[in-house]
């Protein structure tokens, strides 16, 4: 019977007549409408601001990101009970399917990525935390890269107080997206490479060779080791110039410069094309999108709302810039989606929804 649906909804949206493409001027107006209708909704029913799914996301990316790094927190309020809570998960699940780098000194939780990056150039192969990984992803799908991921977060507040986003072309986005596929190809390829000389006996060289690039390849260029990782060494080496007397401290950061130049650029390119970072670069998105393709919980739409040939909102919306009306009703089946629901709070068919297959 469930065969018989889903073959039914592939049909039926086959049977969408033809639609135009939308012009880019024509997705700017539409997001542009949005706000003057939410605000309106807003006055109508002051208990649905706080209560939504977009504040919903919103608290938890801050409590993730204040949570992440638990120990930096109590340190600074002597927050031992804080600190216990997010210790109890991190037993749980040690490694969470996110962009996050194990070795934070002030983090608790890590990101699988980061850990089996690790694992594997130490000559070790990560059973565990891939065992996890898969479990997670095949679940909930890419929803930590959507509600948890601090880096994420960040990207979502850099974009959040420009309203005019870009939208590059489909054949652009699909060729930008095959860069984090090659990134991780590189990464993994230099981490097995590590690995097994160091179980041969023959790291010496090949780690001098590489450098910074040798325990973790990706760590150079990872946003979140160069914020959580990185920048906290800078502090704790007292190497944050507070003022011009020892503006020269600068000099002494190294490798430093050219990170935070990155990250920089990275949040501004996101204020403008939104979760730029995760879209095209993340390594980390890449493998965790190959098994959440088909995760059990997922976006649909209802066929009896939708009107994908007349709107589309939920695809101006998505961060992702996923052409959700090209898939299925039943089941998005999208590698990409990191399940932040904004096409289910944009909706004004309320047509999205959210699916268990």
């Amino acid at each position: 019977m469930a065969e018989d649906a889903e073959k039914a909804d592939v049909e039926r949206e086959e049977e969408i007549p033809p639609r135009k493409d939308v012009s880019r001027e024509e997705k700017t107006e539409a997001y542009e409408g949005l706000p003057k209708r939410s605000y309106r909704e807003m006055l109508s029913d002051p208990v649905g601001l706080i209560f939504n799914v977009r504040m919903l996301r919103r608290f938890v990316q801050i409590l993730f990101i204040v949570g992440i790094n638990a120990y930096f927190v109590a340190s600074l309020s002597g927050g031992e009970v804080f600190t216990a809570f997010w210790r109890n998960i991190s037993f749980i699940i040690p490694a969470l399917p996110i962009l996050s780098p194990l070795q934070a000194p002030a983090a608790i939780l890590a990101g699988s990525f980061d850990t089996f990056e690790r694992e594997f150039a130490s000559g070790f192969f990560p059973f565990y935390t891939l065992g996890t990984m898969i479990i997670v992803l095949i679940v909930l799908g890419r929803a930590g890269c959507g509600w948890m991921c601090p880096f994420g977060t960040l990207q979502d507040f850099a974009t959040l107080p420009n309203r005019k986003k870009i939208r590059p072309a489909p054949n652009t986005e699909t060729e930008m997206r095959r860069l984090k596929a090659y990134i991780f190809i590189i990464v993994m390829f230099l981490a097995v490479w590590v690995g097994v000389s160091k179980l041969t006996g023959t790291s010496a060289a090949l780690t001098a060779a590489l450098g910074p690039f040798a325990e973790a390849a990706f760590d150079p260029f990872s946003p979140a080791y160069i914020l959580f990782v990185a920048f906290p060494s800078i502090i704790s080496r007292g190497l944050w110039p507070t003022g011009l007397g020892n503006l020269w401290y600068v000099l002494q950061w190294g490798w430093f410069i050219p990170q935070l130049i990155f990250v920089i650029v990275i949040l501004a390119i996101s204020f403008w094309f939104p979760r730029a970072f995760c879209r095209w670069l993340c390594p980390a998105g890449w493998i965790y999108g190959i098994f959440s393709k088909d995760s059990l919980i997922g976006i649909g739409r209802n066929p009896a709302k939708c009107t994908p040939d007349t709107c589309n909102i939920c695809e101006v919306v998505c961060p992702m810039n996923i052409k959700i009306r090209r898939f299925p009703y039943q089941h998005m089946h999208s590698p990409d989606c990191i399940l932040c629901l904004e096409c289910k709070s944009h909706c004004p068919r309320k047509a999205i929804v959210i699916r268990f297959s």
